[in-house]
């Protein structure tokens, strides 16, 4: 196994020691120390990992997860993918969270080289031709999308493309389906179940809209609608989700937003995700669906814009656009401009930390676009 990082090449051995040498635990600010610790740390004597989850629904949390686990994990997703030993596994997400990790385990795993680079919202792609398996949020994939000759970089260089952290705008799933080569993974799944546990192809002639779950991997739907995943193979049993699912008959399922988003607005629950879901390809930024507290209905919808204020003299065509889209009762009661949303470092919206920068941020309220 080699491994390629800052314009040198390790062999395994000698990278484990590179690591150990330049570990700094107190160096929060440096992105290269994940992997220093997640090297260190996978070869260590213990039979547990320590990781973070994402903290995209709430404050981040340190589970414990072990090894022999995450190796089953990862053989699952080489053995679906049909990656071979002696490929390339590009890494540019962070370590710091699971979804990086477990692409540092694929390659330990299944014997392949392993290209590292910083992860960024556009990341800079590897300087070879062919690349086995590699593993991207959404918000890198429409940057890199958006570069002259993206699509086709991607399409010619790469084999395998695990797509995570968060829903694939539909502007984006568009682009992406028209790509030949590349198989392109959307994936569902979360720092418990290590990882994904469900796919769906986005381009090809297998596309679905919807996810099959991994072999081994069971999935129901509660009395309130959310999934419930057992995956005994890592140990997991009866694990109730924020998650709200649909499933069909042939097994696959979809996800329908979470428990803990519900907007309960005047005795009407309103799911945003299933909102956004209408909105999608119709604003002309990214948005989100939120609720704040309201002294008459306890919580009001509201919509938030990624954006300084450009949009501001085009408000009332934006509020005909929403009416034309949504039912009466979803229709939100105020637009917010933020210049910028708070995100993870692998680009995942941090709904609630977005929130509360609403309240220092303009509003423009349904009320005065019907006055005007």
């Amino acid at each position: 196994m080699n491994i390629y990082f800052e314009n040198k090449e390790f062999d395994l051995t000698h990278f484990i020691s590179f690591c150990r040498i330049h570990l700094d635990v107190n160096d929060f600010e440096d992105w290269r120390q994940p992997i220093f610790g997640f090297f260190t740390e996978w070869h260590n004597s213990s039979d547990f990992i320590t990781v973070k989850t994402s903290g995209s629904t709430g404050e981040p949390k340190l589970i414990s997860i072990e090894k022999k686990h995450a190796v089953i994990s990862a053989k699952a997703t080489l053995k679906f993918l049909d990656i071979q030993p002696g490929g390339l596994a590009w890494l540019c997400l962070s370590a710091n969270y699971i979804a990086g990790k477990m692409m540092i385990v694929r390659a330990l795993v299944g014997g392949l080289d392993l290209w590292i680079s910083k992860p960024e919202s556009l990341p800079t792609f590897p300087g070879v031709n062919k690349i086995a398996l590699a593993a991207m949020v959404p918000l890198q994939l429409s940057n890199l999308v958006e570069k002259k000759d993206g699509l086709s970089l991607i399409d010619k260089t790469i084999r395998s493309v695990l797509i995570g952290g968060g829903a694939l705008p539909k502007m984006l799933e568009d682009s992406l389906r028209q790509l030949t080569h590349v198989c392109l993974w959307h994936t569902y799944g979360m720092t418990e179940t290590i990882s994904h546990i469900a796919l769906r192809k986005v381009n090809g002639n297998e596309a679905s809209p919807t996810f099959s779950a991994l072999p081994g991997v069971k999935i129901e739907k509660n009395k309130t609608g959310n999934l419930v995943v057992e995956y005994q193979d890592i140990g997991i049993t009866n694990l109730y989700t924020n998650d709200l699912v649909t499933l069909f008959a042939d097994g696959t399922f979809s996800i329908d937003g979470r428990t803990d988003f519900i907007i309960n607005s005047g005795s009407i629950k309103i799911n945003p995700v299933l909102l956004e879901k209408k909105l999608e390809g119709h604003l002309p930024c990214p948005f989100f669906i939120t609720g704040l507290p309201d002294i008459h209905l306890g919580e009001k919808a509201v919509l938030c814009l990624e954006n300084s204020g450009e949009l501001l003299p085009k408000i009332c065509e934006l509020w005909k656009i929403i009416e034309g889209l949504v039912s009466k009762p979803e229709i939100p009661r105020e637009i917010h401009f933020l210049e910028h949303f708070v995100r993870s470092e692998n680009g995942k919206l941090k709904r609630d930390s977005t929130a509360i920068l609403l309240n220092t941020r303009a509003k423009i309220t349904n009320r005065n676009y019907r006055q005007q």
